[in-house]
């Protein structure tokens, strides 16, 4: 029952697109002189007045996504995670994403720019001083994804290929839930670099593929606020959660992501107790699926996890 009602929302997501960037855009009609109106992720209503030529995109996130409805930009930021599609391989880098530089930037005489909500939030002023739009974006659940894939396609004037993209992807999810078993699992999703572990909420990348797939991520029901996507790990916690599997994911090099995990987790007794750990059920989720946002390799995350719970049903593939 909960499983026709995970498929019933995938497909009703193509009527809503998931993100608020997206619901409130209007496009250019006939006699008048603005492009596009956009709500962003932020909340802020920004105003495109003519159809942008030189955009710069802040974070990788966004990358396949602009290249997946061919567009294309004059900078962008550079990146060590996952791979730069080969549309974007030589377009000049502003430096990354925490720490890209504004000099750059406007020395690029853009008159757009794509960045991430949460991060970029405090170079809008300078920005806009310049006379540069600014859309503040998140991307991380799939309704996001489809949402910006809808709202890119506005902007690089190909909503036909993003409407052609969102139904393709909705079908190769769909596919891979119908063979997925419904067992209601219990999953916990710890996120670990060098500084700390937290764990992972719905609004993250990894929670939302459990959560499209109807795993019941435990944790979620002590969530702060509706898009917070992690909150502080506890052992206590865990060891009360009883996940029936547990997912890793990380972010840093493996010597220093496995020395806080040995530190803050796998050093304490509790956690060899754990049953999930005991039988096997601990998996690492790779960085290039579950850190940087997946964009139109959604549905190869959503497999991924399937298949790390489910093997033997996934195996041919």
């Amino acid at each position: 029952m909960k499983k026709t009602w995970i498929l019933g929302l995938i497909i009703l997501s193509i009527l809503f697109l998931g993100g608020c960037s997206t619901e409130k855009n209007t496009q250019q009609k006939m006699g008048q002189d603005i492009f596009l109106q956009v709500t962003d992720d932020a909340g802020r209503s920004v105003t495109i007045k003519n159809k942008p030529q030189r955009i710069v995109c802040l974070s990788p996130s966004f990358f396949t996504l602009v290249e997946a409805v061919d567009g294309k930009l004059v900078g962008r930021a550079s990146s060590n995670v996952g791979n730069i599609p080969d549309a974007l391989v030589n377009v000049p880098e502003v430096g990354f994403s925490y720490n890209v530089d504004t000099e750059r930037i406007i020395a690029l005489n853009p008159d757009g720019i794509i960045a991430l909500e949460g991060q970029h939030n405090n170079l809008v002023k300078l920005f806009e001083a310049n006379n540069i739009p600014v859309l503040l974006l998140n991307v991380k659940t799939y309704d996001e994804v489809k949402s910006k894939i809808h709202l890119f396609g506005q902007i690089f004037s190909q909503t036909e290929k993003s409407k052609v993209l969102e139904e393709k992807l909705d079908a190769q999810i769909k596919d891979i839930v119908e063979k997925t078993p419904y067992e209601n699992k219990k999953i916990v999703i710890l996120h670990a670099s060098a500084k700390n572990v937290t764990v992972e909420l719905e609004h993250s990348i990894a929670g939302s593929v459990a959560k499209i797939l109807g795993f019941t991520n435990v944790a979620a029901k002590e969530i702060l606020t509706e898009k917070a996507d992690k909150m502080p790990y506890s052992l206590e916690d865990l060891v009360k959660y009883n996940p029936d599997v547990i997912f890793i994911t990380s972010m840093g090099t493996m010597e220093s992501v496995e020395s806080r995990l040995q530190k803050d987790v796998k050093g304490n007794p509790a956690w060899g107790a754990l049953p999930a750990v005991q039988n096997g059920r601990v998996f690492v989720l790779p960085e290039q699926l579950f850190l940087v946002n997946p964009g139109i390799q959604y549905p190869d995350a959503v497999r991924y996890m399937a298949k790390t719970v489910y093997p033997e049903v996934f195996a041919n593939e």
